[in-house]
Parts: structure tokens; C-alpha cells; sequence
């Protein structure tokens, strides 16, 4: 329960804090290169969230297993671990070889997990608040679901974001303009909406963990 908690707060935290930081990012007042500074630090920051979410799936089938609310055969849940060990070392990989081609391989193979699994856990939550199968408990498969639902958020947002890249070549080559600062503009005012939502999906996972309801 407190690796949990730990690993929900260091990544609600350190998303908070790459959110923050990409407003700078986004400061037309601000010179190319103290943008690129904040951009660098968010990246950084980035990592933490990206490690805590991978391996916010496991321990919460640890825990659902260990409370008698998970069902299916003891083997699974070691093969979850195996997998989620395995996704957080691809997604810190991606992170140490980022603007390279392998980079970008590997961030495509994160992406197509991502886009595997989000329909399998909403899918499995939703068969299973219907028809009590194959997770009994009404609380877990709703926290299947949501977190199904926080992967495709994610993956929204990350979708917004590639806008800068754009944003910073035009920069490098045209230098400052308007039209360049509205690409970021735009970004972070879509991101900022969808950060909200993502937000409030953590908080009804928090809720449907403290209240447990049947």
C-alpha cells in the first residue's frame, strides 16, 4: 500500500512540475536558448512521472491480489511485474538515447503499447463492471478502466506536444516571429485542458482505492 501511494504522488508531482515548466517553454519573452533550458528541465523531470506510472499497474495488481480481489491464476501476477519491468526499462531507455533514431524506435514501440493496452484494460474493466467476470470487485474494474483511460490521455497529450519540435526548428532557422510562438501557444493551451482531465482521473483512482466499492 505505501509503494502505492509513493508511486502515485511521485508521479502526480513530477507531472506538476513538467506542466509547470513548460510554460516557460512556451514564453514568447523568453530567449531560444533559456526556452531550450526549460525544455531540457522538463525532460528531466519528465523521467520520474514515466517510471511511477509503468509501474503503477503492477503494484496495483499486487495489492488487488493480495486483498483476494484479483482472480486469476497465481502466475499472472508475476508476469505482470516481468512485463512492467520490462516497459519501465524501454521507457528509461527511450529516455537515455532521446534524439536518436534508436530514440525514436524505441518511442515507438512505447507508443504501440500504449495503444495495446488502454483498449484491453477499458475493455476488461467494462466486461467485468457488467458481468462480475472476470474481476468480481467493482472498484477494481473501475480502476482498470480509468487507468486504461489515463494511457490514452497520455498519449493525447504526447500527440500535442510533438508540435514542438516544429515550434524549436522554426525557431532555430526563422528565429522568433509570431507564428512560431503561436504553435507553442497552441500546444500548451490543448495540453493544459487535457493535463486537467488527466489530473482528474488520478484523483478518481484515488477516490475508487480509499472507498473500495463493491
Amino acid at each position: 500500500m505505501v509503494v502505492h501511494v509513493l508511486l502515485f504522488a511521485y508521479w502526480l508531482g513530477a507531472d506538476w512540475g513538467v506542466y509547470v515548466t513548460s510554460r516557460y517553454v512556451a514564453d514568447p519573452k523568453l530567449t531560444l536558448e533559456e526556452r531550450r533550458r526549460f525544455l531540457q528541465a522538463a525532460f528531466r523531470i519528465d523521467l520520474l512521472p514515466r517510471i511511477s506510472f509503468t509501474l503503477l499497474l503492477p503494484v496495483g495488481v499486487q495489492l488487488a491480489a493480495y486483498y483476494g480481489a484479483w482472480p486469476f491464476h497465481a502466475a499472472f501476477v508475476p508476469a505482470v511485474w516481468v512485463f512492467a519491468i520490462a516497459w519501465m526499462i524501454l521507457n528509461v531507455a527511450g529516455y537515455l538515447r532521446a534524439g536518436t533514431p534508436i530514440g525514436d524506435r524505441i518511442r515507438g514501440w512505447d507508443q504501440n503499447i500504449r495503444l495495446v493496452m488502454a483498449p484491453l484494460l477499458i475493455a476488461a474493466g467494462l466486461w467485468s463492471v457488467f458481468s462480475e467476470q472476470p474481476i468480481a470487485p467493482l472498484f477494481v474494474a473501475l480502476k482498470l478502466m480509468v487507468f486504461g483511460c489515463m494511457i490514452i490521455v497520455g498519449l493525447i497529450l504526447r500527440a500535442i506536444m510533438k508540435n514542438w519540435a516544429i515550434g524549436f526548428r522554426r525557431l532555430a532557422t526563422e528565429g522568433p516571429s509570431a507564428a512560431v510562438d503561436a504553435i507553442f501557444l497552441a500546444s500548451l493551451a490543448r495540453a493544459r485542458y487535457i493535463a486537467y482531465f488527466m489530473w482528474s482521473l488520478s484523483g478518481v483512482m484515488a477516490i475508487l482505492g480509499v472507498t473500495r466499492p463493491t
